[in-house]
């Protein structure tokens, strides 16, 4: 087992050799800073999804195979509106529209439009592609009727590119490949920012346009966030300022937290900006919230010690030395522990995921490193003051006296403790009977986020779409992709899927030959259907390509080989999607056995991932459970220590759970992260009481005296580091984003539950327990130990130490 005494006088002799060289110190901190200052305007942003899976993901492979085929899977996309878009007017502004899209948005491809699509037309010598809307747009009301008479009796247009009635039409511009391009202000955001201030123009105005398509998505998605989390923060440092001040009533006590959290966030993406690394800015707030939070718990605990000593000897050396020799380890360990929870984020199989877990471990040990090294520098400056005297902060005496206090009263009531230990606990397992893991845009994110509103408008709306994705299927053989048995069976498939809740509507090479073969046939409406004769069909293919039809192009390859299918939402809730999929491999796997079928895009891309984070996540956090209780049994030499201090590091993650279940509350991408950083922050409490347990323990050789001792000692430190974390993270209450406002509320619930654990089921499970070897100073000590271990400068609210066990 560790001995405690021993780790405490080598922190202590650490701390005497920084003292020596803080000069230095201080000087090889500013170069760091400096350094990282540049680091920092390196770095790279990243929101496209894509990226998320790593290098040799399935579906990632897969999509790269496809596009390498087909070409760019991504579009852009824009809503117009108006009372009738078949004047001519809103006919000349859509093909201006058109014209702008190709034009200024970067590896724009083709527009597909009213204006700009290829329409069909049987003719004597077999086949002819026009223009529906005539260049110029014609001005007679009697043409205006005629394009309209002809939009509509077209499936290929009719309710896909133009609504029935007229109002509402649907602008697609197709894109180029971005292979080989960077990740800074990538292309699919140059792509979202340009189609944006096409469609903002005053000139569109008239025909009320809402850009839609990834790129826009991304484009916003990145502006709003990188708006609203420096928001977030600077409420959280506020916040943190105020509570700090009117807790510590010290100057450092406010400046140093708030200062090492700005430090290591400044190293830490600095040396991500020299590494070259990515970041999504709409996650960047987790490891960043967690990091101000580490570095506010240890200076809090380092500094409640400090001015304990400072007050009772007098010398701030003195009392920097016995801070760090009374709190070193139990930093160093909740350090460790802390990071090995973020760490577990590393077995979800996404890139965003592993930086999350990366880049919050590094967090919590380098704020670790700077409390340790340079709190007790900075507190080293500074006169001495005569020994004794009140403290700064008004009524602390009293406030420990009350800890005390609680401590007694806990441990009077051990039964009654427990069972409503155990009764909250099985109301929080019936909770978690009616969780459930779904992303739906809408009650993930909220239609208070101006975008998310658009999307949502979008996505209603008669011939708008929300997202997309494509069903791959590769034949064994060349030319099967032109069988007419292989095309009816797509077109069964297509049936199929467009019975599901979530499609708007599905695209795919039997679009091209139903009306291919409906204007060879004098445009009658049972023309629209695959050719059953393959002669005919073969016939009908040579006839459009020798017209100069290229749209085939998109749907099948040159071979015949590999057919692509694109299926548009209209919504999008990952629970439906997952079924929805799923529904698809099984239907393809029966209508083509011989076939390879691959599901790409970006809702399979959404809801694979949504799998991945998960059950990624709950696996991930039963390995760091499992891990850190190791680590406690192994640190405190004792099976039955590590059990008990697993019961406060379970309680958050049953109250979360819980609180999710009863208020209906889905586990997302974002709220999934909440259990594991919680674990990161609940241990930090249980680890600062057991230790100082077990060395009162050794002091007085009293259970009970050991936990009256270790309220008023460290209960104080842990109320105040608990609360800083519950207010600082309700600033989350104040987003527009309802997943933020959702992380808010959990963390909060559950850093509550975790303290709530620490100071009333864990002092009685000690003394029922008694998992620590008992060593009575008067028989284990010598009386110098005994002298030494009394804390430096610690004011004692209770003198006894020899109350009964």
């Amino acid at each position: 087992m560790m001995n405690p005494e021993r780790v405490n006088r080598r922190f202590r002799g650490f701390v005497e050799r920084l003292l020596r060289v803080r000069v230095y110190v201080l000087l090889l901190f500013a170069l760091l800073i400096a350094a990282s200052v540049a680091g920092v305007q390196r770095l790279q942003t990243d929101v496209d999804p894509d990226n998320w899976l790593l290098e040799d993901d399935t579906l990632r492979r897969s999509k790269d195979h496809f596009e390498a085929v087909f070409g760019n899977s991504d579009y852009c996309a824009v809503l117009v509106e108006a009372e009738n878009v078949f004047t001519p007017q809103a006919l000349t502004d859509i093909r201006a529209l058109g014209r702008e899209l190709e034009a200024r948005v970067p590896y724009a491809d083709k527009v597909l439009s009213l204006t700009d699509l290829e329409f069909l037309r049987g003719t004597e010598e077999g086949l002819t592609i026009t223009d529906l809307v005539p260049k110029p747009v014609p001005e007679s009301p009697r043409a205006m009727e005629d394009i309209r008479q002809l939009a509509l009796s077209r499936p290929a247009i009719r309710d896909r590119l133009v609504s029935r009635d007229g109002t509402q039409t649907w602008v697609v511009l197709r894109l180029k490949s971005y292979r080989g391009e960077g990740r800074d202000d990538g292309p699919d955001l140059r792509v979202g920012q340009a189609c944006n201030e096409v469609a903002s123009q005053e000139r569109f105005r008239v025909v009320n346009p809402r850009t839609a398509g990834l790129p826009v998505v991304n484009y916003e998605k990145k502006r709003f966030f990188n708006a609203e989390t420096p928001r977030l923060l600077g409420f959280s440092l506020l916040v943190s300022a105020l509570i700090l001040a009117l807790a510590l009533r010290s100057v450092w006590g406010v400046v140093f937290p708030l200062l090492t959290a700005a430090a290591a966030m400044l190293l830490v993406l600095g040396a991500e900006g020299v590494l070259g690394v990515a970041i999504d800015p709409a996650l960047i707030f987790l490891p960043l919230f967690l990091g101000m939070a580490v570095a506010i718990g240890y200076s809090v605990h380092v500094m409640n010690h400090f001015r304990r000593g400072f007050l009772a000897m007098g010398s701030r050396r003195e009392a920097v030395l016995g801070a760090l020799e009374e709190t070193g380890w139990p930093l160093l360990f909740t350090a460790l522990t802390t990071a090995a929870a973020m760490l577990s984020f590393v077995l979800i199989p996404l890139a965003p995921m592993h930086w999350i877990g990366l880049t919050a471990a590094a967090l919590v040990l380098v704020t670790w490193l700077m409390v340790v090294a340079l709190l007790p520098i900075l507190l080293s400056f500074g006169r001495d003051r005569a020994p004794g005297g009140s403290s700064p902060v008004p009524g602390e005496r009293w406030i420990e006296r009350r800890m005390a206090a609680l401590g007694d009263w806990v441990l009077e009531r051990p039964r009654a403790i427990l069972l409503l230990f155990v009764g909250l606990s099985l109301a929080c397992l019936a909770g978690l009977s009616q969780f459930r893991v779904s992303f739906d845009y809408r009650e993930s994110m909220g239609l208070a986020v101006p975008y998310i509103a658009r999307m949502d408008y979008v996505g209603r709306s008669q011939v708008g779409s929300l997202y997309a994705y494509e069903v791959a299927i590769e034949f064994d053989q060349p030319g099967k992709a032109r069988e007419p048995g292989n095309l009816e069976k797509l077109d069964r498939l297509k049936e199929a899927v467009m019975g599901f809740p979530l499609t708007k509507r599905v695209s795919s090479l039997n679009d091209v030959v139903k009306d291919l073969h409906m204007a060879v046939s004098d445009g009658t409406a049972e023309a629209y259907s695959i050719p059953g004769d393959r002669a005919l069909l073969a016939q009908l293919l040579l006839l459009y390509e020798n017209a100069g039809g290229a749209e085939a192009e998109r749907w099948v390859d040159y071979d015949y080989q590999r057919l692509r299918m694109m299926v548009e939402v209209g919504d999008y809730d990952s629970d439906e999607a997952a079924r929805e999929l799923e529904r698809i491999r099984d239907l393809a796997a029966e209508l083509f056995p011989d076939a390879k079928v691959f599901l790409i895009g970006s809702v399979s891309q959404y809801t694979l991932m949504m799998d991945y984070v998960v059950w990624g996540q709950i696996k991930s956090f039963l390995i760091a459970l499992a891990v850190i209780g190791l680590l406690m049994m192994a640190a405190f030499g004792s099976v039955r220590t590590g059990l008990i201090a697993m019961v406060p590091n379970v309680a958050p993650a049953l109250a979360v759970g819980g609180a999710m279940g009863w208020a209906g509350i889905p586990m997302d991408i974002m709220t999934v992260t909440v259990m594991p950083m919680l674990l990161g922050l609940a241990v930090d409490d249980t680890i600062h009481f057991l230790s100082h347990a077990r060395l009162e323990l050794l002091r007085t050789g009293s259970y009970r005296a050991a936990i009256r001792r270790t309220f008023s000692g460290v209960g104080v430190a842990l109320v105040l580091t608990s609360l800083v974390l519950i207010l600082n993270f309700s600033v989350y209450l104040a987003s527009t984003v309802k997943m933020f406002v959702h992380m808010g509320v959990l963390v909060a619930l559950g850093v509550l539950a975790a303290l709530l654990a620490d100071l009333f089921v864990t002092p009685v499970l000690l003394d029922r327990i008694k998992p620590f070897k008992q060593r009575h100073r008067r028989s284990g000590l010598a009386t110098n130990d005994a002298a030494r271990l009394v804390p430096v400068g610690a004011i004692r609210t209770d003198h006894s130490n020899t109350h009964d066990n």
